[in-house]
């Protein structure tokens, strides 16, 4: 008979840590109203462009700072994850003896800074190359909206591993306990939040239609 009373426990200092939340759905709907407002005329657009800051070759990437700040149950969503994020982090690595204080969010005080937020919207034939968010502490990345045909595209694909309209991570490494690519398919609601040194990148996809995502830099104040 195996014995079940070894205590094991899996300690991961040096690893990478993602966390993934769910964003509320009127949170989403109002979000995308607002943006629909916006690209809905040119001269905003025109305003807000924000693509000479952006690695990527996509159709539309505007800046939306100022209704990021101004949209009350999204900050409040946003600075939940990001204290969520850093106390778990912290708790993992400081204290693995001690799982259930991985709980814990002791220092309510913690303040969140929302450095910078963008829309990326993309269409067929988009891309967003490997690469990294200077100036800010986390990354991360709402889905807000993808094709209608995106199911049906995704799928279908018959590579080894479906990545079309996929986010990607990107670690260095690759060994026994160690994964150097994460990829992620985008779902309407989900968000994703991580180390803004990490490298990532965004696969193109076929078809018709908008792949709508909203990037936000944060760092601790």
């Amino acid at each position: 008979m195996v014995s079940n009373n070894h205590d094991l426990r899996l300690v991961a200092p040096f690893s990478p840590t993602i966390i993934k939340a769910t964003m509320p759905p009127g949170v989403v709907e109002r979000l995308n109203a607002r943006i629909d407002e916006i690209v809905g005329r040119k001269d905003e657009v025109a305003a807000r462009d924000w693509s000479a800051h952006l690695a990527g070759a996509v159709s539309t990437e505007i800046r939306f700072t100022d209704v990021i700040r101004e949209t009350a149950e999204l900050t409040d969503f946003l600075f939940d994850v990001a204290r969520t994020y850093t106390y778990r982090c912290e708790n993992a690595l400081m204290h693995f003896s001690d799982y259930e204080r991985t709980e814990e969010l002791e220092a309510k005080k913690l303040r969140i800074e929302i450095k910078e937020g963008w829309i990326n919207d993309m269409v067929a034939g988009d891309y967003n190359p490997a690469h990294f968010h200077q100036g800010c502490l986390y990354s991360s990345v709402g889905f807000l909206r993808v094709p209608p045909g995106y199911e049906a595209e995704f799928a279908a694909d018959k590579a080894r591993q479906n990545t079309a309209g996929c986010l990607q991570f990107i670690d260095s490494r690759s060994a026994v306990g160690a994964k150097n690519l994460f990829t992620v398919k985008p779902v309407v609601g989900d968000f994703y939040l991580w180390p803004s040194w990490m490298l990532h990148c965004v696969y193109p996809f076929r078809s018709p239609g908008v792949r709508r995502s909203m990037a936000i830099n944060l760092a601790l104040a």
